[in-house]
């Protein structure tokens, strides 16, 4: 179990549950997480768990901001540990391991060393494993153990490998004695495809294929252990105590086992680090995308408008804009690419680019869409978009829009559904088969009328759920609740397709933009899954 834990400025701690994939932060009292203060927004940021299990915590357009130390953040993923703060509040994820509670003890550790071996044995074994400890890298190991090897067994031959994968590589060959040829490799690799745990010992067979008589074993094989299975051995040729006594091959086996769980851990380290960066670098990728969202929503005194945006991995491949393109007039996309991640993420950041520039210099949106197509097919073969974009005119009390392939939106007007016209809807934009594009047009009159435009994971996230969230159960939620501000109507429609989804983590990106006259705005009411 994971916990948020917030600190007041007085100093005074709680701590919140994270039992669901969804929780809303600010002073609103119907919050998950209510923080009462003049300078914390009624809706300040949202913590949402991703695909991977990782806690995204997302700055809501405050006033304010989500701070990491005195730097404000757009969004940052949640380590155990990290801390941010919002006004006077300090919050922190912890896992439930790492809350001590008075008098909680930790269980003491089981198991004796092995004490068969002389003292001085035991001193060597620790100069071993202290050297060890002093290494930073994975072939380090593996020559430290073949010279420890060479200096016990004095041996003809000493070769470390590893398996990786479906083959077997020696990394380490060494001795006095010449390089083992490719028969004798042949048959060690044989010994050691039986993948069992235990010491081989040998005699190999001679040129002509016979095997000698008796003669002490020439050859052993001691394997490597790491954290999951064996990882590779220690092969040993002609070592001059033949045959090696039992203890000296104990000793041996513990030397080969504690320097393969170092070379496991330094492989695992590296993975780490690896990981790390390429999270950082997912991070910042985030947070460069998040800034190619609108900075604001106040784009026009007539226009109430707000929009979500949450990826199922570190970066998302929906997009959605608003933009004042006249004294009268504001456009507003909404967007998917195919796929998820890094890919989908750049295919939308050169359509996002493309629209932007085609509806500064005022193209005809035929031109503007046929840059897309251009523009998609030369990213990726078979790759496509679906959008749809539209223009408000405030002084005309009219919209024209167009629907590629998208998902179609919630339209009403006065509280009654209206359908997008059929004509303006088409292919994605990205498909290489002519079709017209139509403009379609929509009187808003005089009356009260919102929009309500979102992508495919909305609805797909909960579709596998009996009462999964679909367009007719958006639309009813539209009729409900229509009168709200934009922000109360989006927040809402992404807490019921939070609330509808099985399994507690996005499958899809999820989006959505509400769009609405600035008048006859309403309160949104507290529901059910709000007190959850």
């Amino acid at each position: 179990m994971q916990y948020l834990e917030i600190t007041d400025a007085q100093g005074r701690r709680w701590r919140v549950e994270l039992r669901r994939p969804r929780l809303l932060l600010g002073r609103e009292p119907t919050c998950d997480v209510c923080l009462p203060h003049p300078n914390v927004s009624r809706r300040h940021a949202q913590l949402q768990r991703d695909a991977r299990g990782q806690w995204i915590l997302q700055d809501l357009h405050s006033l304010n901001h989500v701070f990491v130390g005195d730097r404000p953040v757009q969004q940052i993923a949640l380590d155990n540990g990290t801390e941010v703060r919002i006004a006077d509040f300090r919050l922190t994820l912890l896992e439930a391991s790492t809350i001590l509670e008075p008098g909680r003890a930790t269980p003491a550790g089981a198991g004796e060393p092995w004490t068969e071996l002389a003292t001085a044995w035991l001193d060597q074994l620790h100069g071993f494993q202290r050297a060890l400890a002093r290494l930073e890298q994975e072939r380090q190991v593996l020559e430290r153990l073949a010279e420890e090897f060479c200096r016990i067994c004095q041996p003809q031959t000493v070769a470390v490998g590893t398996a990786g994968g479906d083959h077997y590589h020696w990394e380490v060959v060494v001795g006095p004695g010449a390089q083992p040829d490719g028969r004798q490799l042949d048959e060690v690799l044989g010994k050691a495809a039986d993948d069992e745990s235990e010491v081989k010992a040998w005699s190999p067979e001679s040129a002509d294929g016979s095997t000698p008589g008796s003669v002490p074993p020439l050859s052993l094989l001691f394997p490597m252990k790491g954290r999951s299975g064996i990882i590779g051995h220690v092969y040993v040729h002609r070592p001059r105590p033949a045959p090696l006594s039992p203890d000296v091959q104990r000793y041996l086996a513990m030397l080969a086992t504690h320097a393969g769980l170092v070379w496991d851990n330094l492989q695992l380290a590296d993975l780490r680090s690896a990981q790390r960066h390429i999270e950082q670098e997912l991070r910042q990728a985030r947070q460069i995308q998040t800034e190619l969202f609108p900075a604001t929503f106040d784009v026009h005194e007539r226009l109430n408008a707000f929009a979500v945006n949450l990826p199922s991995v570190s970066v998302s491949g929906d997009y959605y804009d608003v933009v004042r393109t006249g004294p009268a007039t504001v456009a507003f996309v909404i967007a998917d690419a195919m796929g998820h991640g890094m890919p989908a993420a750049l295919m939308m950041a050169a359509v996002r680019a493309g629209l932007r520039m085609g509806l500064a210099l005022e193209q005809p949106w035929d031109r503007i869409f046929k840059g897309l197509d251009e523009v998609i097919a030369q990213a990726r073969a078979g790759a496509f978009v679906t959008g749809i974009i539209g223009e408000i005119d405030f002084d005309r009390r009219e919209m024209q829009v167009v629907s590629a392939g998208h998902v179609l939106p919630s339209i009403l007007v006065g509280g009654q559904s209206v359908p997008l016209p059929t004509e303006c809807q088409t292919r994605p934009w990205g498909l290489d088969f002519d079709s017209p594009w139509s403009v379609g047009r929509l009187p808003l009159g005089d009356a009260d009328w919102s929009i309500v435009g979102y992508t495919d994971g909305i609805t797909d996230g909960g579709s596998r759920a009996e009462n999964g969230l679909n367009a007719d159960r958006v639309a009813a939620y539209h009729r409900q609740h229509h009168r709200l501000s934009a922000e109360d109507l989006c927040q809402g429609i992404i807490s019921e397709a939070a609330g509808r989804q099985p399994g507690g983590s996005l499958v899809d990106d999820q989006t959505v933009l509400v769009l609405r006259s600035a008048h006859g705005i309403a309160r949104r009411p507290r529901t059910t899954h709000d007190s959850q």
